[in-house]
């Protein structure tokens, strides 16, 4: 017997192919398993990951993480012209895979996973 099993509220639902190739499902609590055998516990998928946020949630988990002072600094220090900077302060949204993102993560030395992490939070900020 192959089982499968996935959350359905507050009960947990197992589907399984019986001996006859069927797909079957029932509660749990109503499944009779060979004797040291255990259904494992129901884990959901991580998040998504949000493609992009606006400019308000960016900067509000920026400063939350306590990153935004620094970038500050650093988008003060480039010329007016410069693409990354005309970017950070005109934007109205932030997209992942961005070049300017890109800039500010190598500048915060942030892994790929702490970007996700940052955008995550963000995607959850409102005004």
């Amino acid at each position: 017997m192959t089982i499968f099993t996935y959350a359905d509220g507050d009960n947990t639902v197992v589907n399984y192919i019986d001996e006859q190739g069927q797909w079957c499902s029932k509660l749990a609590s109503s499944i009779e398993l060979p004797e040291g055998a255990s259904i494992d516990p129901y884990v959901p998928p991580p998040p998504p990951i949000p493609t992009t946020v606006t400019r308000f949630q960016a900067l509000a988990v920026l400063s939350q993480a306590g990153y935004l002072d620094t970038i500050w600094t650093y988008i003060d220090s480039l010329p007016r012209s410069d693409i990354t900077r005309l970017a950070f302060e005109n934007a109205t949204e932030w997209e992942r895979i961005s070049p300017t993102l890109a800039t500010l993560a190598t500048m915060l030395n942030l892994t790929s996973e702490q970007v996700d992490e940052l955008f995550i939070a963000a995607s959850n900020i409102s005004a």
